[in-house]
């Protein structure tokens, strides 16, 4: 047999030494370009601080509050179809990721030291009258088409279409105009051209004064960089509204040029949508005059729910968003600047609305609680979820729906919402523009 031939070692022999010097260096050269095209937008632009998206859970839906509220143990709610007649409410997104803190000092037992420009420089004062001053045009994004389609089985009208249906745009009231209403969102950069562009363009021009709070500041947009204590994430939402009432108690109730502006406050996520005329002419009704003894008692309207079903511990729901006057926003500042842990001031936790109710109940005799907001049907006109879903929503088979544990006498389909509803939640942009066209007569110009 023929024994195979070996190759002479000159031919396993890899490329010269000078060749394999020749490469390691062009490595090395085009590595330290790309270190020195780079490094320099690392250091100085460090990555953007965001919140995460589903930094709207809230506590009132998140879940049951448990007995221990010093704890403030939240369960999740049960899963389910959030389209499905007779199911529960819309489930609750995964838990989102924690993200990069603001760079800026501790601020200690005070919530917020001021404003930072679109620099990050402090001592910006944001103006509340821009968007009136100024409001964008409607972009009817994707269709206005589509946007005005009724929708449904044969054309007959989807549920939200059937809510514009029954619900209407109120006129103003002499006594309405003057209730002067700041309302503001708090948000974050990834939702400033999607969420914060839809309320801009819709319902937020038609407030008397509108402001975003985000954690970067953009006059284009209306949106203010208001810095807190802790991280900028879905668990510290607490932190970030102790901070946002707080400036807009320095800067829209006790000083500022704009001291002097506004009698109501209302906050809630940039998911929701918001009727001013309706609530305007709820805000300046008799009932609401003679309950704040003509502005005088302090007033804390929403959406009122249970927490875990206790009546003795009523809150108002952030997602549907909530309404303060100035003599309660002056109260819910002292008790958010007081030293101590009574209002809980470095507390880290998502359920904002839960501590909001619980800082007005103290310090105060008699406390401060959720007043009725229903109407003179009981029907309620601050709404935790899309029109649609309170038109279709009714109880489930079994009595473990968190909903109907923390709602005050519920009811259902159209006798669910007032006919003057001010506040809905869960409002994706594009059904935002929807809404606005329907109630406010753009379908109707051909």
């Amino acid at each position: 047999m023929r024994t195979p031939r070996l190759r002479s070692k000159s031919r396993l022999r890899g490329p010269p030494s000078f060749l394999r010097s020749a490469i390691v260096i062009c490595f090395g050269l085009i590595w330290i370009l790309l270190i020195a095209l780079y490094a320099p937008s690392i250091i100085d632009n460090p990555i953007e601080p965001i919140v995460a998206q589903n930094k709207n859970l809230r506590g009132d839906e998140a879940a049951a509050v448990g007995s221990n509220h010093a704890n403030s143990v939240l369960h999740r709610p049960p899963e389910r179809n959030p389209q499905a007649p007779g199911d529960a409410p819309p489930p609750r997104p995964p838990k989102p990721e924690i993200v990069q803190h603001t760079d800026a000092p501790p601020i200690g037992d005070h919530p917020h030291y001021g404003a930072l420009d679109a620099d990050g420089s402090r001592g910006y004062v944001f103006d509340p009258f821009a968007l009136r001053r100024s409001p964008p045009r409607m972009s009817f994004l994707p269709s206005k088409e589509k946007l005005c389609k009724k929708g449904g089985a044969r054309g007959l009208g989807d549920a939200d279409y059937k809510m514009y249906q029954h619900v209407k745009v109120s006129q103003l009231t002499e006594a309405s105009k003057k209730a002067r209403v700041l309302c503001t969102i708090y948000t974050y950069p990834d939702h400033h051209a999607t969420h914060v562009t839809a309320a801009r363009e819709t319902w937020g021009q038609r407030c008397d004064g509108f402001m975003a709070v985000s954690t970067k500041t953009d006059e284009s947009l209306n949106t203010v960089n208001i810095p807190h204590e802790g991280a900028e994430e879905y668990n510290n939402i607490w932190q970030k509204i102790r901070s946002t009432w707080a400036y807009i108690h320095d800067n829209f109730v006790e000083g500022g040029i704009y001291g002097d502006e506004f009698d109501w406050f209302y906050i809630g996520g940039d998911d929701v949508f918001v009727i001013p005329e309706n609530l305007k002419l709820y805000l300046g009704s008799d009932e609401i005059i003679e309950a704040t003894e003509g502005g005088e008692k302090p007033l804390f309207l929403g959406r009122r729910f249970k927490q875990d079903g206790d009546p003795n511990l009523v809150f108002n729901s952030g997602g549907a968003g909530y309404v303060l006057n100035r003599a309660a926003l002056k109260l819910l500042n002292r008790q958010l600047t007081t030293e101590g842990e009574g209002c809980q001031p470095h507390l880290k936790g998502f359920w904002e609305d839960v501590m909001v109710a619980k800082c007005l109940r103290m310090g105060v005799s008699p406390p401060v609680v959720p007043f009725d907001t229903k109407d003179g049907l009981g029907r309620e006109r601050f709404h935790p979820f899309t029109p649609g879903h309170h038109l279709t929503y009714n109880a489930p088979a079994t009595s473990k729906d968190w909903y109907i544990k923390y709602s005050i006498d519920l009811k259902y389909n159209e006798d669910c919402c007032s006919e003057e509803s001010a506040t809905f939640h869960y409002m994706k942009p594009e059904q935002t523009r929807r809404m606005f066209v329907l109630w406010y007569g753009h379908c109707d110009d051909g």
